[in-house]
């Protein structure tokens, strides 16, 4: 096992990291990729990867988190040979459900591309098969280092595939739209260049895992009793199935939403006075669906790029401390980590739910017109009202990511699957109310979202409540951060509406957040949104901590 003891913070905030720099390199395929590629290659390749994610969703969403929580115990209680005995059984486990993939999709292509009546698709679906054998791999090296809390070959593989993309798959796309193939292989070269990508990240963690120090205690690793493979491997199983049932039912919400919401409101017309609109009639709901999706669904997606790390890195941080019976620090780890996403949602929920048409106008262009009751609008302005009902979902949302991970490392992750179901449930249910009523209509799409991670929190700290015994405190971990942000969101306002006075719109938009910015580190500090506690938990976090008890922001 590796000696480095990155940490829980460190680990999550190394994932932190590489998820940015995933997110901004992934813009820079998708954007040109449209451009370079057609609208038509688009779309194969679009549908292409949406049936390999729903298969790698079933594949991959629960072993990672089985394998890193037994790693993270085996490791706490010194189990070197049965860390290693873990990671083997996983791997033949990881291999067997990957080559089962690949073939599923490399001799179902036919049948499967059959569904949407799309025979090209085929080729698209066979370049892409073997993703599924490799990342099933690349998943399990990814718990083993997650598992000792070791997050920088994670972050590293994350950045090499997505360059892989980048740099093959948009080559291997212009090559092929140069040689004037038609679209759907135009999409499988692109895709080719994405399985190389995913290939290469593979490769690279195996490179990790063999070069990765071991801890040889001579006589203690000979005298070690370690489980056998069946039983590692029935405990592997029990634990990854209940997470990946609650990760597949989650992943309902946006079927729900593209096929409840949009017959609904085909079905009872789009509400909020929008009687007619300058588009095809027949396209209004499918139009409003798409601002929603495009605009308002994009912002929504991108704080769980920031928060999702730490619930990865909580799993085993918890099931160390569990193994050797470390409530203290266990304790401190949850108050830690509600904090933190607190924190980092809160500002986010608020100045995107004050500056959402401000944002929109900033990061899209008007296409679409609406004839309302009340006039023309455009599809900035429905998706940024949807934007200011997402934006108090943000919160529930990463409150929802950590709780359920903290239920997983505890042993309850079965709890999890009745809370997602319960929000699902709800999703669907109040998606079909809430656009039937004229009063709400399209805008009852993001309000069944904000009702679904509401439901999900609700239940999740009712189990964590009940059966760990653990709750955090409102005022800490809510209401120091949330005067914070009120205070961010007004700033964010308030300079907007002054600099748009003297300068263009745009630019007052990117200064108003700033401002907010700045207006929130400091109403944080001056609130205590920061104990002492928490700055000790950072990396380097005892020199941060004298830093600031002299500044007098944090008491010592």
């Amino acid at each position: 096992m590796s000696r480095k003891k990155q940490g829980f913070v460190g680990g999550a905030l190394i994932l932190m990291l590489s998820n940015v720099v995933v997110k901004i390199v992934g813009a820079l395929f998708k954007i040109p990729l449209k451009n370079v590629i057609g609208t038509t290659a688009m779309g194969y390749f679009g549908t292409a990867y949406s049936v390999y994610s729903m298969f790698f969703l079933i594949s991959t969403a629960g072993l990672p988190v089985a394998i890193s929580r037994m790693i993270a115990a085996a490791k706490a209680r010194e189990k070197a040979r049965e860390v290693e005995r873990i990671y083997r059984v996983s791997l033949l486990i990881f291999m067997t459900i990957g080559a089962i993939g690949t073939a599923i999709l490399f001799f179902g292509a036919n049948g499967i591309a059959a569904l949407p009546k799309e025979p090209e698709l085929a080729i698209c679906l066979r370049t892409i098969s073997p993703i599924m054998f490799f990342i099933c791999v690349a998943s399990c090296v990814r718990g083993y280092f997650q598992g000792l809390q070791n997050m920088t070959p994670t972050a590293v593989s994350q950045v090499v595939e997505v360059m892989g993309n980048l740099c093959i798959g948009l080559t291997l796309g212009v090559w092929a739209k140069g040689r004037g193939y038609d679209a759907a292989q135009v999409a499988s070269f692109v895709l080719a260049g994405v399985t190389i990508g995913v290939v290469l990240s593979a490769v690279y963690l195996f490179f990790a895992k063999s070069i990765a120090k071991q801890d040889k205690e001579s006589g203690l690793l000979e005298q070690e009793k370690v489980r056998s493979g069946s039983s590692l491997a029935k405990e592997l199983i029990r634990i990854a199935i209940p997470i990946t049932v609650a990760s597949s039912v989650l992943s309902l919400t946006s079927v729900i939403d593209s096929m409840v919401a949009v017959g609904r409101m085909k079905e009872v017309g789009v509400g909020l006075g929008y009687i007619s609109a300058i588009v095809k009639e027949e396209k209004v709901a499918i139009s409003v669906y798409g601002a929603y999706t495009g605009q308002a669904v994009t912002l929504f997606n991108m704080p769980p790029t920031i928060t999702y790390p730490f619930a990865i890195s909580i799993i085993p941080a918890i099931s160390s401390a569990l193994s050797t019976g470390n409530r203290e620090g266990l304790k401190k780890t949850m108050d830690f980590t509600f904090r933190i996403v607190s924190v980092i949602c809160l500002p986010l929920a608020v100045g995107m739910g004050v500056m959402s048409r401000p944002i929109m106008d900033l990061l899209f262009s008007n296409e679409d017109l609406f004839r309302t009751a009340n006039g023309i609008t455009t599809s900035n302005g429905i998706s940024a009202a949807m934007l200011t009902i997402l934006s108090v979902a943000i919160l529930f949302s990463g409150l929802v990511s950590v709780s359920g991970a903290m239920l997983q490392a505890y042993g309850y992750e079965r709890k999890s699957i009745i809370s997602t179901s319960l929000g699902v449930l709800s999703k669907f249910i109040s998606v079909y109310l809430f656009v039937g009523f004229h009063a709400i209509g399209a805008y009852g799409i993001p309000l069944s979202t904000l009702t679904c991670y509401l439901i999900m929190f609700i239940f999740n700290m009712f189990f964590l409540v009940k059966y760990v015994g653990y709750r955090f405190s409102i005022r800490k971990v809510l209401l120091r951060p949330f005067i914070a942000a009120a205070l961010c969101g007004g700033a964010a306002m308030g300079g907007y509406l002054l600099l748009k006075l003297f300068i263009s719109a745009k630019i007052a938009t990117v200064a108003g957040i700033l401002l907010g910015a700045l207006v929130y580190v400091a109403a944080l500090f001056l609130f205590r949104g920061f104990e002492k506690d928490d700055v000790l938990q950072m990396p380097k976090g005892d020199k941060i901590l004298k830093i600031l008890v002299k500044l007098h922001l944090v008491r010592g």
